[in-house]
């Protein structure tokens, strides 16, 4: 894609918003933005050319007409998305847009895969190693739950629909739990002492075009090679006939046993990082890219 294709880059979430801009600025891009009221601050981005505010609701339900009111809407322009809810309104009116976009799949698919509950029971059926899982709707199955022999503590509590860290609590007992868990439908997942890796890709109809894995630590970020992510990343995406960019979280015990744990099916905080292996997420991202079938899995074990 040329740097001198218009983006607009429609914001419901402003921290993976800021990423994505902090992304278009590496890459020399100049962008658009459409964002949710309460995000202005995104206007002084160095990327940002022009800044529209909308309500929510507008970007959830009527984001056709919103880039049809500015203009965008015709094939000068690409459209990206960060945040779920841009994301997932963006994939909707995908095929009737005349301007371009990133890889877009069926709505509905995008939103089993990145629901936490049904992410885990999509790697059950594929064999990829997930924790144990267990889902609460209602306070009889939380009963049901705790009189079960094999449920063991502790756990991590996280509501099945947020996305980041926004919610997760831990629970050492029966009383904390109860504590946790009042009236939202949450996932508990088994506690894996180790560390997390993520791995960031882009993908089309079911096939990766681009990807790295990221570790965190307190001294930086590293990109380490990890093969077994990969393949298991390689066949979540073919199972749901996933298009577009995806974060895939994991942790890796002490014995390097790896555990898939849920796929954020958008934009991640930290796509600017993908520079310093040398990517561009928003050309790999775009549904004009280059052509091509290879996999090209980038890895550099320097910080």
């Amino acid at each position: 894609m040329s740097n001198h294709t218009e983006l607009v880059f429609i914001i419901n979430d402003p921290v993976v918003g800021l990423g994505l801009l902090r992304t278009a600025r590496f890459g020399g891009y100049k962008v658009n933005v459409i964002a949710r009221k309460g995000c202005r601050w995104l206007r002084w981005t160095a990327a940002c050319q022009q800044f529209f505010e909308v309500d929510e609701s507008r970007i959830e339900q009527e984001l056709l007409s919103v880039l049809r009111e500015r203009g965008f809407d015709e094939p000068g322009y690409t459209c990206l998305a960060a945040g779920d809810i841009a994301t997932q309104a963006l994939i909707k009116i995908s095929s009737a847009l005349r301007a371009g976009t990133q890889h877009a799949m069926d709505a509905e698919a995008r939103l089993s895969i990145g629901n936490k509950a049904d992410f885990s029971k999509i790697c059950n059926k594929l064999n990829v190693p997930t924790p144990t899982t267990w889902i609460v709707d209602k306070k009889q199955a939380l009963l049901d739950l705790l009189a079960d022999k094999n449920f063991l503590f502790p756990v991590i509590v996280k509501a099945v629909n947020m996305s980041g860290s926004i919610g997760i609590r831990n629970a050492d007992n029966s009383a904390e739990l109860h504590e946790i868990v009042v009236w939202v439908i949450n996932d508990f997942m088994e506690f894996i002492t180790g560390y997390d890796v993520g791995f960031s890709l882009i993908a089309e109809n079911g096939q990766i075009r681009s990807g790295y894995t990221q570790k965190r630590a307190k001294g930086g970020d590293t990109f380490p090679r990890h093969n077994a992510l990969l393949e298991y990343s390689q066949l979540l995406c073919e199972s749901m006939n996933y298009s577009g960019p995806a974060n895939i979280d994991a942790r890796i015990d002490a014995d390097g046993n790896i555990y898939v744990i849920e796929c954020n099916a958008r934009f991640w905080v930290t796509s600017p990082l993908s520079y310093l292996l040398g990517i561009d997420l928003i050309a790999e991202g775009h549904t004009r890219s280059k052509a091509g079938t290879d996999v090209m899995h980038h890895h550099d074990n320097t910080f």
